[in-house]
């Protein structure tokens, strides 16, 4: 019972010397979190009424799923940055 106490109180903690603040977040994580956000809001609705008139002439369904499948593009797009800016940390820790 006491060795489940004692990780219980180092979850989430830094190891002893370490230079970096635990939980903090660097501006670029921020930026990309309020673009994919923005994108997440825009896209798919702007999609919907582009294509309900423009492109599907009026159905309804045929534009839902026209922003259903961009929503899915910028989750994917959120995915792979988040990939890509972990290999990026990963690289610049290994030089260090």
């Amino acid at each position: 019972m006491s060795s489940s106490n004692n990780i219980q109180s180092t979850q989430g903690r830094l190891p002893l010397g370490s230079d970096k603040q635990a939980g903090a977040v660097g501006f670029s994580v921020i930026i990309k979190l309020i673009f994919f956000t923005l994108a997440m809001f825009i896209l798919p609705i702007g999609t919907y009424y582009y294509t309900i008139n423009g492109i599907f002439e009026g159905n309804g369904t045929y534009a839902a799923g026209a922003a259903a499948g961009m929503a899915n593009v910028v989750a994917v797009g959120y995915i792979l940055a988040a990939v890509l800016e972990d290999k990026n940390n990963d690289k610049k820790d290994k030089k260090e």
